[in-house]
């Protein structure tokens, strides 16, 4: 039997694990007022770097490089994305007790989506314009 699935397997795994510490960090950081409109600015560029990592990991446990790296980020992505929309749809209490802060996780989450495929893109070779 090839093994040519198991980074697959993995990098979805990654994208669950990275889904349930997201939530919690979420969870534990909305009562302290960390997802305020005020601190926006604080916590979107704070994704950068998180996103800059999981993309690394994603890299090493996908065995990925080059243009598959995107490859491996959506396979990272896929499960979590989904995850977040049944949890903020059905159980958004699991990221925060107040509304306006489940609205802005919910921004947090799609910011650091979009800033992991930046940072995949930034690692990706250059491709010709087509």
């Amino acid at each position: 039997m090839s093994n040519k699935g198991v980074p697959v397997v993995r990098l979805a795994m990654l994208g669950a694990v990275l889904w349930v510490v997201g939530v919690v960090g979420i969870h534990l950081a909305a009562p302290s007022g960390a997802f305020t409109a005020r601190l926006a600015y604080l916590e979107l560029p704070a994704a950068v770097p998180m996103a800059w990592g999981t993309v690394r990991l994603a890299r090493r446990i996908g065995e990925r490089s080059g243009a598959g790296l995107l490859e491996a980020v959506a396979l990272v992505a896929l499960p979590a994305a989904l995850l977040d929309g049944i949890a903020l749809t059905w159980a958004p209490g699991l990221y925060a007790a107040d509304a306006a802060d489940q609205r802005a996780a919910g921004a947090w989450l799609l910011w650091f989506l979009g800033a992991s495929f930046a940072a995949a893109l930034a690692m990706s070779p250059k491709r010709a314009a087509g």
